[in-house]
This record gives C-alpha cells, structure tokens and sequence, in this order.
C-alpha cells in the first residue's frame, strides 16, 4: 500500500519542527548550564542518599551547599520556563494551521485490527495520529544528536567497585 504525499508532508514538518525545538533548546542552553543540571541531579542524589541511610554528617555538610544549588535551580527553571513557552507557541502555531491544512479526516489507512489511542480513529489515522507517530519517531532522534547527554567530571566506580558494594550492602 503506497503512503500518502500527505503523510510524507506531515513526517517532513514534524522532522523540521523536531530540528527547530532541539536547536532552539542548544541555544539557550549552554554545556555550562547542562553541567550545572547534571550537578544539580547528582546533588540531588546525594541528598536522597544521606537521608535514606540517616546520615547526619552528610546531611550537615550537604545542607551546606543547598543554597547554592537552589540559585543555580532557579536560574536553570527561568531558561527551562523561556523554552517552555517558545516551544509551546511553535507548536501551538502549526497544529493550528496543520488542523486547517489537512482537516480531522484520515489520511491513511489503519491495519486491519490495529488500534492505538488519540492516533486510530476507525479504519485510518489522521493527521493528528499520524503526527504524534512521526514525533516520536523523529523528536527522540534528533534530540539525542542535537542535544546529547552530558557527562559529568565524576568518576564512575568500576565494575568491580560496584559488585562490592552491593555484597557489602546485601
């Protein structure tokens, strides 16, 4: 069964709209800022930790460093908050248009049988359906080339260090 130009259209949109969202995010965030929110997690983590194991000593000496973490937080949610709400008007601004341009009549046609929530709508998928399919499609994999994960300073323990302290734990 031959695809819709309509359906190849609509994956070009969402790659281009994926491409749009992930570079705007690289702009506003620096790799400082993405340092920084992986420090923040594993501060976080720290935190976590100490409290599960009733640490005082590691509370006392995390409790220390809180405030500094809780500015750097702050300054992380505003870009966060700044991105949020671009990326909502982006989006916002095509569905609307997309919705006028190809209507809420399928598109393509739905495998006997198959059924997928807000994406299969009777027999076929419209645009909205086939829209969120081509998002996860190309959002996840754009946004993992464009924007990759940082890694943070902090050794990673061994094979060997890790299996040791799960026995010691255990």
């Amino acid at each position: 069964m031959p695809i819709a130009p309509q359906a190849i259209e609509i994956m070009a949109l969402t790659a281009a709209l994926s491409l749009a969202t992930a570079l705007l995010r690289r702009m506003v965030f620096t790799r400082e800022d993405m340092l920084l929110m992986a420090e923040v997690q594993e501060y976080h983590r720290e935190v976590l930790k100490a409290v599960r194991e009733k640490d005082p000593k590691a509370l006392q000496r995390l409790e220390k460093r809180k405030e500094y973490y809780q500015r750097v937080q702050a300054r992380l949610m505003g870009k966060n908050v700044m991105l949020m709400f671009a990326t909502l008007a982006i989006y916002l601004g095509f569905l609307s248009w997309a919705t006028a341009h190809y209507g809420t009549g399928p598109i393509l046609r739905a495998p006997p049988g198959f059924y997928l929530p807000f994406v299969v709508h009777g027999d076929g998928i419209p645009f909205f359906g086939w829209y969120i399919l081509s998002a996860f499609a190309f959002g996840t994999l754009l946004n993992r080339v464009i924007n990759p994960p940082v890694q943070t300073s902090r050794r990673q323990p061994a094979r060997g260090e890790r299996v040791a302290e799960q026995k010691a734990e255990g």
